[in-house]
């Protein structure tokens, strides 16, 4: 029956107006901000910490709905469309985010503990947006292996072909599961070296500087 779809679908043609094509084009366009660095807000604030709350929230957030997705299933094409599209947005955030903080850490002249913090922040950063970019492509694929598999192929002979099996459909499950696990661990990883990089360093120097009790 799914192959008799299939070749119906194939005879109709591709409409490249469905979702997944539609998904596809826009994480292709989330790299865009990739090169974008705004450096300073209003009042010449550095712009990073302000931008870093929005990846820190959405990231978590998208984990979790992924992984509800993954155990029900029938949410994932209920709330497919929508996990991606702020998979997408909050990729983009980490472009800006990185390069936010590559400007505030070249304006700051670090040096000692407080340089080799940072730089292991950055490296973790960079880590993280990896992961968090096969996270969401993996979102998208997984999306519409389930449509394809479910019934409703796109015409394109080997995706559907691919896509349509109900053990490809298990595999991106458990790897988007995986992935997830992993942006968990490395938001906390970055957002620890973080504030270890701003926090340490002057705790310790106010502690220096304290005026001390009588004895």
């Amino acid at each position: 029956m799914a192959d008799a779809r299939i070749e119906a679908r194939e005879r109709l043609g591709v409409d490249w107006r469905r979702a997944e094509f539609v998904l596809t084009a826009l994480g292709f366009l989330g790299f865009i901000t990739l090169p974008i660095r705004i450096t300073t807000v209003y009042g010449g604030l550095p712009a990073h910490p302000l931008l870093v709350h929005v990846p820190v929230v959405f990231i978590p957030v998208t984990i979790l709905c992924a992984i509800a997705c993954m155990i029900r299933t029938e949410w994932l094409s209920r709330y497919g469309i929508a996990l991606a599209v702020v998979s997408i947005g909050t990729m983009s955030s980490i472009f800006l985010t990185m390069q936010a903080g590559a400007a505030l850490e070249r304006a700051l002249h670090l040096t000692g503990r407080a340089a080799h913090l940072i730089s292991e922040h950055s490296q973790a950063a960079h880590i993280l947006a990896v992961i968090y970019v096969l996270f969401t492509a993996v979102v998208i694929v997984t999306f519409a292996a389930q449509r394809i598999s479910c019934g409703r192929p796109t015409g394109l002979g080997i995706l559907d072909s691919v896509l349509s099996l109900r053990s490809t459909f298990t595999v991106l499950r458990a790897l988007l599961v995986v992935l997830a696990l992993a942006c968990a661990g490395m938001v906390f990883r970055v957002g620890d070296l973080g504030a270890r990089a701003v926090w340490q360093g002057r705790i310790q120097a106010a502690a220096a500087t304290a005026p001390r009790p009588p004895a």
